[in-house]
C-alpha cells in the first residue's frame, strides 16, 4: 500500500493507517510504503499542522511492524536533517516543526537520517518521493546516491569551517538574513541559547549545502518532473533511471511518485510513471488516493496500475 504527502494531515494520515492495518489483518496488505513529505502543513494556523504527532506515530508503528512499514525520504524531511531553512513563497516550514520536535528531535532526526530514496520491487515498480533525477547523468550518479551518508557530509562540512572562518561564515549568513547568528538559530531552528549544542548546527548545514553529494540530493529530491524538463526531455531521462536501478535486480519498468498536484488524485506523466496525490496535492483532497499493487506481478506500464487505486474518503 503506497501513501504519498500527507503534510501533516492528522485526519488523512489516520484513515490511511487505519486502513492499511485493516488490510493487513484481512491479509491483504503486508507492506505500508510512504513515500515522504509527511510533515509541513501549508498555511493555517499551528494546531491543525500534527506533523510531529505523525512522525511519533509512525514510528511506534514501526516498532511493531518493523520492515513493512517503508518511509521514503521527501524534500521536507531533508532540511531538518541538515539544519537548513526550506520555504515555498510566504510559507517557512521549518521553524514551527523545529520547535515541535522538542525533546524529540534526536530520535527524530536520527530516524530521518535512516530513510532510503528509493524502493524497488520484482514487480518492476519502483518508489520514490519526487520522480527521475539528473543524477544519473554524472557519473555513478546513481550508485553514489546509494550510498550516500547524510552523517559523513555534515561532519566533513564541519570539519571544513576553520576557527578563523567561524564568523566570518556567520557574518555572511547575518547580511545575506539581515538578522544575528543568534536570532537566526533560535527563530528558524528553536536552540535555545550559545550553550545549546546545535548551536552551530545551521552554520555547519550551509556549508554542507555545498556539498558535492548534497547536489545529488537536491536533484534527487526536489525534481519537478516534466514541468522542469519537459515531456520529452523527461521521458529520456526516466528512461535511463529506470534502466539503472534495474543494475543487479529485476528489470524496473515504472515509477510511482507523489510530490507535485494531481487533478483527481492521479496523473499519468509518461507510459512508465503514476504520480499518486493522497492529500495535499490532490484536487481537491477528498479526491486523495492510496496505491495497493502486488509486489510480485509484473506490472509493464503505468496505466496498468490505475485499477489499483483505492480511496479512504468514500
Amino acid at each position: 500500500m503506497v501513501v504519498t504527502d500527507l503534510h501533516g494531515d492528522w485526519d488523512a494520515y489516520q484513515r490511511y493507517r487505519d486502513r492499511f492495518l485493516w488490510l493487513r489483518a484481512q491479509n491483504s496488505a503486508h507492506y505500508l510504503i510512504l513515500t515522504g513529505d509527511l510533515i509541513h502543513s501549508y498555511g493555517g494556523p499551528a494546531e491543525r499542522d500534527r506533523s510531529v504527532d505523525i512522525v511519533l506515530d509512525v514510528l511506534a508503528l514501526k516498532g511493531q511492524l518493523g520492515d513493512h512499514l517503508i518511509y521514503l525520504l521527501g524534500n521536507h524531511e531533508l532540511p531538518h536533517i541538515y539544519t537548513i531553512t526550506l520555504q515555498k513563497g510566504d510559507d517557512l516550514f521549518t521553524p514551527r516543526f523545529e520547535a515541535a520536535m522538542g525533546e524529540h528531535r534526536q530520535e527524530i532526526v536520527t530516524f530521518f537520517e535512516s530513510l532510503p530514496f528509493y524502493i524497488r520491487t520484482k514487480a518492476g515498480v519502483t518508489v520514490c518521493h519526487a520522480g527521475a533525477t539528473a543524477v544519473n547523468s554524472t557519473p555513478n550518479g546513481i550508485t553514489r546516491l546509494f550510498n550516500l551518508s547524510h552523517r559523513r557530509i555534515l561532519e566533513e562540512a564541519a570539519d571544513s569551517i576553520t576557527t578563523a572562518e567561524r564568523p566570518l561564515l556567520m557574518r555572511a549568513l547575518r547580511e545575506s538574513n539581515n538578522m544575528t547568528y543568534y536570532e537566526m538559530v533560535r527563530t528558524f531552528f528553536a536552540v535555545t541559547g550559545l550553550d545549546d549544542p546545535r548551536y552551530d548546527d545551521f552554520l555547519i548545514g550551509t556549508v554542507a549545502s555545498a556539498h558535492p553529494e548534497f547536489e545529488l540530493l537536491w536533484s534527487a529530491l526536489f525534481t519537478r518532473n516534466e514541468y522542469e524538463y519537459g515531456q520529452h526531455s523527461y521521458s529520456i531521462l526516466l528512461s535511463n533511471m529506470l534502466q539503472a536501478l534495474s543494475a543487479d535486480f529485476h528489470p524496473q519498468r515504472v515509477l510511482v511518485t507523489g510530490h507535485i498536484d494531481c487533478k483527481g488524485g492521479y496523473t499519468l506523466v509518461t507510459e512508465q510513471q503514476l504520480r499518486l496525490a493522497s492529500a495535499k496535492h490532490a484536487e481537491p483532497r477528498q479526491a486523495g488516493l492510496y496505491l495497493l499493487f502486488d509486489l510480485e506481478k509484473p506490472v509493464k506500464t503505468a496505466e496498468e496500475l490505475l485499477p489499483r487505486l483505492n480511496s479512504v474518503f468514500t
